[in-house]
């Protein structure tokens, strides 16, 4: 059995990337009732919370458990262990903050491959934390970037996340309002972490016609006023994401076109201008790629260290 934490997935050498084809090999399966996987469940007490998941995969003989543990203020670590469902052998252990951290990351690209412009030049980061940083570097490396604009409640991260997108050769402009971010941008992402008690304050109705949105926040930020144009929703799971609405874990502002799975096999008739948003309840299928992706890595690298010995 493999046991790894952040220590041992960053010797690896892997990035959000080298996850993207497993995470839209899993989301296929998920579409296609091979990977079978239940919506998390979520405990809360005195700002702490704990969520959990569980999936089989069919044509791969495996079974993965997801848990998530965190608090408001203190960050949050996660752990998965993946077995062979054909005989319960253990396959491997992870543990750290790695693949919460970059889920959103490739589950937010295997979206914008689908939705956003090819040519997208102006990408907007509301929040400047861990998020802000990854997406950044990711957005930057798929799509001909030319500008980011940035706005947080912090000062200090937001001056240094715009000082890291200089040094990557971009224009970088430190916004005092969300709505100067967001309008005209090609690509928005969301990604404000305390999720718990925010109240809306990015409107539906600044974006740009045809741009892509990615929420890592689950939507809580956002609103949409009834006179003002829609946008067209994206879920990478469906029937989580309507559980979410119904239990009003994630407002319900604009109505669920497709799933992301769904998009990848069969596509999405997104009206035209209509501006896209990725919906992020963090489908269990997506963590189950990347576990699988993982595992892979680190057969092939214990061979390539047998081989050299």
């Amino acid at each position: 059995m493999h046991i790894l934490d952040d220590t041992v997935l960053a010797g690896l050498g892997l990035d959000a990337f080298d996850f993207i084809d497993a995470v839209s090999a899993a989301l296929v399966a998920h579409h296609r009732n091979d990977l079978i996987v239940l919506p998390k469940r979520m405990q809360t007490i005195a700002g702490a919370y704990a969520m959990d998941t569980q999936g089989m995969w069919s044509s791969r003989d495996m079974a993965l458990f997801h848990n998530l543990v965190g608090q408001d203020s203190a960050g949050y670590r996660s752990a998965q262990v993946l077995f062979r469902s054909s005989d319960s052998g253990t396959l491997c252990f992870i543990h750290g903050s790695t693949i919460s951290s970059v889920l959103p990351v490739a589950v937010g690209i295997v979206g914008a491959r689908r939705f956003a412009k090819p040519r997208s030049e102006t990408l907007a980061l509301v929040g400047a934390g861990l998020q802000g940083r990854l997406n950044l570097e990711a957005y930057a490396r798929e799509f001909p970037l030319k500008a980011v604009r940035i706005v947080s409640r912090s000062k200090a991260k937001t001056v240094a996340l715009a000082a890291l997108a200089r040094d990557m050769g971009l224009e970088a402009r430190v916004c005092d309002k969300a709505e100067d971010t967001i309008r005209d941008a090609d690509i928005v992402v969301s990604s404000i972490s305390e999720s718990f008690g925010v109240k809306p304050f990015l409107n539906v109705a600044w974006l740009k016609a045809g741009a892509y949105v990615s929420t890592v926040d689950l939507l809580r930020p956002w609103y949409c006023e009834p006179s003002a144009s829609q946008a067209f929703m994206v879920a990478d799971d469906v029937a989580q994401a309507h559980e979410l609405i119904a239990t009003g874990r994630v407002p319900d502002i604009v109505p669920i076109g497709c799933g992301l799975g769904e998009s990848l096999v069969e596509g999405c008739d997104v009206p035209s201008g209509m501006p896209v948003i990725l919906l992020q309840p963090g489908c269990c299928a997506g963590v189950f790629g990347m576990v699988a992706a993982v595992l892979d890595r680190a057969q092939r690298s214990q061979g390539e260290l047998r081989g050299a010995s």
